[in-house]
């Protein structure tokens, strides 16, 4: 490790695979590290570029957690580096995508069962399913970059069980003329990444219903509005992620 008062550089080498995994880290203080700054950077002769955290792990069996680039082979990605979160372990490495910004899903602590008399509180069997969930990371799969919605891992919040990514849920009325305000706040701005804009969501429940669903960013930051009795909305497939070409990265 290279270190000045402003910056440090770490690296680590692998005779056995040629590799070199290097990263600039900031300071805290003149004499200790801020661990999560930095995105690594590997080095190689090999032709072929790491497609996974698997990969890059076995490659140098001292790589740790954190931000590397590697090459999905997902079609829609062809040529383009994808920046993710490697969660490395001894038993598997997994590849998640650090969220910059917030991406929050709230099922509120209120009723209105006919539309007219609004109580701030669940009725009956909704009492304890409120809360609200926070996503810092999304688990994607690397070789279509479809996230795992059920990966609660890189989540925070005070919702018993939290919500699965990109549903939005409430137990506000049973009436189908009321409006619906579970919420889903998507935002991948930073990552380089979106969803597609033919992305859809569907009612689930028997009165789940979509409310509303606006894009904004070039697609990039979602708002979901969804309820029922209740019920909620999800994704009407996979939610796969593709290049932002207007989301510029670091």
């Amino acid at each position: 490790m290279l270190c000045s008062r402003t910056s440090c550089y770490e690296f680590q080498y692998s005779d056995t695979s040629r590799t070199c995994i290097t990263r600039h880290s900031e300071p805290i203080s003149d004499s200790v590290l801020n661990p999560g700054s930095g995105l690594f950077d590997i080095f190689n002769d090999n032709e072929q570029e790491p497609k996974t955290c698997f990969e890059i792990r076995k490659n140098n069996p001292e790589a740790q957690s954190g931000e590397y680039k590697i090459i999905s082979s997902a079609p829609q990605f062809e040529g383009v580096s994808v920046k993710v979160y490697c969660l490395m372990n001894d038993t598997h490495q997994i590849e998640y995508v650090t969220l910059p910004n917030r991406n929050i899903g709230n099922f509120p602590k209120r009723s209105n069962n006919n539309c007219r008399n609004e109580h701030s509180y669940l009725l009956a069997g909704a009492v304890g399913k409120d809360g609200v969930t926070e996503y810092q990371k999304i688990r994607v799969k690397p070789s279509t970059m479809t996230v795992v919605r059920t990966d609660t891992t890189f989540t925070s919040g005070n919702k018993t069980k939290p919500h699965t990514f990109g549903t939005a849920k409430d137990c506000y009325s049973y009436s189908g003329s009321c409006k619906r305000i579970g919420t889903f706040h998507i935002d991948t701005l930073g990552t380089g990444m979106k969803f597609s804009t033919d992305l859809k969501w569907t009612g689930k429940g028997s009165v789940g219903k979509v409310y509303s669903i606006t894009r904004t960013q070039n697609g990039a930051v979602i708002d979901l509005v969804c309820g029922g009795w209740c019920g909620g909305c999800d994704p009407d497939g996979d939610m796969i992620l593709y290049p932002n070409n207007l989301d510029i990265q670091p």
